[in-house]
């Protein structure tokens, strides 16, 4: 069958980059393997209990934000969202913290009485940060496709601009801590928000959204399946089910995909899969298969993580307010994934408000254990799952459970009415992001900002998500669709971001 564009993957910049193409009249297909989609954004039940995989909230689905900007602009019905509002326990090294949503530095003063300067500092710091970095001004031009004199006076204007930022976001969080105060709880406690080796303007964010985020009423998966909506209504196709096994090249150009079921579906294609996987479909007799590949093989991943889902019977055990658990250490701040075991890594508890019709509570936490941790979690060749895979696992749930009720009693894992794990070669698997990596390329201040180009060396095909500009977050995946589809539509005369601007004048 012929389209304009055959997108493989159904994740949020999948489905972004198919809506805006699909309302300029192209003729779009989406390919998905899963059965459901929304990629890192679906949700999956188990006992009767809706889990997303790892989003809590997200601060952009508020009003006049990036999300429902999108899925108005493309005709898509809004999600109905509530917001969170919860309270932070921090256990450092089994020491009770507690953070106040809507008080932080309140809390963190209280906390921290001796050490109210540097608390002062931080968030102060913070604070200029997310102002610099939400001070009104339009959206940037990717910066592979400024000239050198845009790249010399964008340089510029951000010193000017933006200060704080150059002197301290875009460092790596360690190094900025540790410049700030002497205090390794403290230290830990700002860790404790996402405890992965990112620049400190990550932490900036995660800690101004601390108190404002919103989730949807009927889970995250309520956001792809309103884009799928949209993409319907405008024309667009989605098949799910449906695994690509090799993208098609003719005369030099992307012309479709074979899937592994043998259907051809011929159209330039975009890629919302990790470029490593999306590289493997080219045929090796394409020269420029080993020229992409060798670009991206030193280029760091960020670090995945495993998950534990659980479910909670709160009518045997209540947590409250609590809308995170954080069980940390001093020394994580200083640590990578790789160094981390399931006996010592951080364990950082989502607290979900569940659905309507949940008889449980869902809970879900994230685990900084890496990709390659145990022999690659004891698979077999081609990382094939066996005894030995699922033995592992079940020890290491074990490990993280008795962990877990170390700090908030027997009676918090008697009241678990499900539990399962989920290791980094699941989300591999089910999302084709690679090693389970979801942010997708490393956010350390070596690493940070260099995004690979929508354009690969093969005419016709194109790379979306989080491997792109602007990169990582569900709004920026998304944003990563509008950039393409504006490059894209360029050709037809089509002013994207012109006509964008003036839907919401």
């Amino acid at each position: 069958m012929q389209y304009d564009y055959v997108v493989i993957g159904a994740g949020m910049g999948g489905l972004s980059v198919a809506n805006f193409l699909a309302k300029y009249g192209k003729k779009v297909l989406v390919l998905e393997k899963h059965s459901i989609p929304g990629g890192l954004v679906t949700s999956f039940a188990r006992r009767g209990v809706h889990f997303d995989l790892g989003i809590l909230g997200l601060y952009e689905l508020d009003e006049g934000q990036t999300i429902p900007q999108f899925l108005e602009f493309w005709g898509a019905s809004q999600v109905p969202t509530r917001p969170l509002r919860g309270n932070l326990k921090c256990f450092i090294d089994g020491t009770e913290f507690d953070i106040e949503a809507g008080k932080v530095r309140e809390s963190l003063l209280e906390q921290f009485p001796k050490n109210r300067d540097d608390v002062n500092r931080v968030l102060d710091i913070m604070h200029a940060i997310n102002k610099e970095m939400h001070s009104g001004k339009e959206a940037p031009e990717p910066p592979y496709d400024m000239t050198l004199f845009q790249l010399v006076k964008f340089g510029m204007n951000a010193m000017r601009q933006r200060p704080m930022f150059m002197k301290y976001g875009n460092k790596d969080a360690r190094r900025v801590l540790d410049s700030l105060t002497t205090c390794d709880e403290l230290k830990t406690a700002v860790y404790s928000k996402a405890p992965y080796p990112m620049v400190f303007m990550a932490f900036a964010y995660q800690w101004s959204v601390y108190g404002e985020s919103r989730y949807p009423v009927a889970g995250m998966q309520a956001i792809p399946d309103a884009a799928v909506e949209s993409l319907r209504n405008q024309g667009g196709e989605l098949k799910l089910n449906a695994e690509v096994a090799e993208i098609l090249i003719g005369n030099g150009r992307a012309c479709g995909v074979r899937t592994t079921d043998g259907s051809v579906y011929r159209g330039a294609v975009i890629s919302n899969v990790s470029p490593q996987f999306t590289y493997e479909w080219i045929p090796d007799t394409v020269a420029a298969k080993a020229r992409m590949k060798a670009a991206i093989a030193r280029r760091r991943i960020f670090e995945p993580a495993a998950a534990l889902f659980m479910a909670l019977d709160e009518s045997r055990y209540s947590l409250g307010d609590l809308e995170s658990i954080s069980i940390v250490s001093t020394r994580d701040y200083r640590m990578t994934t790789g160094e981390y075991r399931p006996d010592t890594a951080p364990i950082c508890i989502n607290v979900y408000p569940g659905i309507e019709g949940d008889e449980f509570r869902p809970l879900v936490a994230i685990i900084p254990i890496s990709y390659e941790y145990h022999n690659f979690w004891e698979t077999e060749a081609g990382r094939k799952r066996g005894q030995s895979y699922r033995a592992l696992k079940q020890e290491v749930e074990a490990t993280l459970l008795h962990r877990i009720e170390q700090h908030l009693g027997t009676g918090f894992t008697n009241a678990l009415v499900h539990h399962e794990l989920s290791t980094p070669l699941t989300f591999e698997r089910y999302t084709y992001s690679k090693n389970g990596s979801f942010m997708g390329w490393s956010i350390t201040q070596r690493d940070y900002g260099k995004f690979l180009r929508q354009r690969t060396d093969i005419d016709d095909l194109y790379l979306v998500g989080q491997w792109v500009f602007p990169g990582f977050g569900v709004a920026g995946v998304m944003a990563s669709g509008y950039y393409l589809a504006k490059e894209i539509l360029k050709s037809d005369g089509v002013d994207l971001k012109k006509d964008f601007a003036k839907f919401f004048a």
